[in-house]
């Protein structure tokens, strides 16, 4: 017992010492994000620290299995390279019994990890996305990007192609409204600047040479192509107080397992209304097909028939053309929209899963750090980040991957989720094996080829010193 409390202890320095390393360079490339955004707005220093603490959720759902990686290299390599695993050893007891005690705390850590992405992380990102959109409705100019739809403006979505970093003038501007009647306006100008009135209530749209083009709403035939050389455009409704609404729509990364299992179904059920609505629309189809080639009056051998019997014949052949045309774009709506109702249940499922592949890589972890730092027989920080580095790179370049293919039916979502972590452990218990049979030493190619690429490391940085 007094064995397994200082295998444990040694564990908690580094893990939490690389939980705040790792956090802190999350929140730094956040603030790099949106720090002149959020400025840029005169917001109150309480919702700016509400906004990092909301996004805080997101970066320990990633830092937790990472730190458990550290700490499993830092932790084992310490003992190792200061012979203690070596003096267990000659004391009876075998390396095995030292991951033990350090498996189970991972798997309490994943069963919390588990609850923590099921229902903490979700509603953090659902009050995220409610909060940066009251910021966004404040002052929306902050969010206009060139080369993306700007749908932030009440009733209004904007294009831009370039914008000039000095002046912030506006290029290539294209204006869609979507809170009229009928067929909405589009607006299309050269350059535009931007300035408040009202208050801070409108955003005033300065356009220059650009064009109108408007439907005609009681008769669509007519269309109108309105130039102009200069032309005011208003976004009313721009408030300068930030307002929060309740958004009743969530997605993906925003539910929980029961949400999304409810989506999945609603979505199965299509699936199959859908299927059963095409089986409907092309079986009669093929059926009248069958029954005009197999009738006597066409066969090759009656081809003689009477004229009347030869004109019915090809009025018969010709409405056959014409069903024929009329299933193959049923089939190919069919598709599609199956397609569609596919692709949604695999983008759910990815998710689902992602909450449990996820936490479960703080188990996987120890599989990988125990035995490799062991065999690395130095527990320095250097160690336990350039290892960690490359196996966390690796498993998240495999899920993103994995995700990517998933979402486009290539590949089964549990097979995305949980392929980089059944390839990491079976690493893992490749090294927990060697390690238990004594088949490591410091002359494995392996962590000669991984010792090399950090002194060359070291060397570079002392170079460049």
């Amino acid at each position: 017992m007094i064995l397994v409390r200082y295998i444990l202890r040694e564990h908690i320095a580094p893990f939490f010492t690389a939980l705040f390393v790792i956090t802190f360079l999350f929140v730094v490339d956040f603030l790099v994000t949106i720090l002149d955004n959020v400025l840029s707005k005169g917001l109150p220093w309480g919702t700016v620290l509400e906004i990092f603490a909301l996004n805080l959720a997101w970066m320990l759902s990633l830092s937790i299995p990472m730190a458990v990686l550290v700490a499993c290299l830092m932790a084992f390599g310490r003992l190792s390279g200061d012979q203690e695993i070596t003096a267990v050893k000659a004391a009876g007891v075998s390396p095995l019994s030292l991951m033990r005690p350090v498996l189970l705390v991972a798997l309490l850590i994943s069963e919390l990890l588990i609850l923590f992405n099921n229902w903490v992380l979700p509603e953090a990102n659902h009050r995220s996305v409610e909060l940066m959109t009251a910021v966004s409705r404040k002052k929306p100019h902050a969010f206009i990007d060139a080369g993306k739809l700007i749908t932030e403006f009440p009733g209004v979505q904007l294009w831009v192609s370039r914008i000039d970093p000095v002046s912030g003038t506006l290029y290539g501007v294209e204006i869609f409204e979507t809170d009229v009647r009928g067929a909405p306006r589009i607006v299309f100008a050269d350059s535009a600047t931007m300035d408040y009135v009202d208050h801070g209530a409108t955003l005033m749209l300065r356009l220059r040479s650009g064009e109108n083009h408007i439907v005609d709403e009681t008769d669509p035939a007519n269309y109108f192509r309105i130039r102009f050389s200069s032309q005011d455009f208003a976004v009313r409704n721009v408030d300068d107080h930030l307002e929060r609404e309740n958004r009743t729509h969530r997605s993906d990364r925003e539910m929980p397992v029961e949400m999304m299992l409810d989506v999945i179904r609603d979505a199965k059920t299509d699936y199959d209304k859908i299927y059963s609505e095409s089986e409907k629309s092309l079986f009669p189809e093929a059926d009248r097909m069958a029954t005009l080639v197999a009738s006597d009056s066409i066969v090759p051998g009656k081809a003689a028939a009477a004229k009347t019997d030869s004109l019915r014949h090809v009025r018969a052949l010709r409405d056959v053309l014409f069903s024929e045309r009329s299933r193959s774009r049923i089939v190919e709506r069919s598709r599609d929209r199956l397609d569609d109702a596919e692709r949604r249940q695999a983008q759910y499922w990815v998710e689902v899963h992602k909450k449990f592949s996820t936490a479960f890589a703080c188990l996987v972890f120890v599989l990988i750090g125990a035995p490799l730092g062991i065999m690395a027989r130095k527990g320095g920080i250097g160690t336990g980040v350039i290892y960690s580095i490359a196996f966390f790179v690796l498993y998240w370049v495999c899920l993103i991957g994995g995700e990517n293919l998933a979402d486009r039916l290539i590949i089964s979502p549990v097979a995305a989720m949980w392929g980089s972590n059944i390839f990491i452990a079976v690493v893992g218990l490749f090294f927990t094996y060697r390690m238990a049979c004594d088949k490591y030493s410091g002359d494995s190619k392996l962590l000669r080829m991984m010792r090399a690429l950090r002194r060359r490391f070291s060397n570079d940085k002392e170079d460049r010193g």
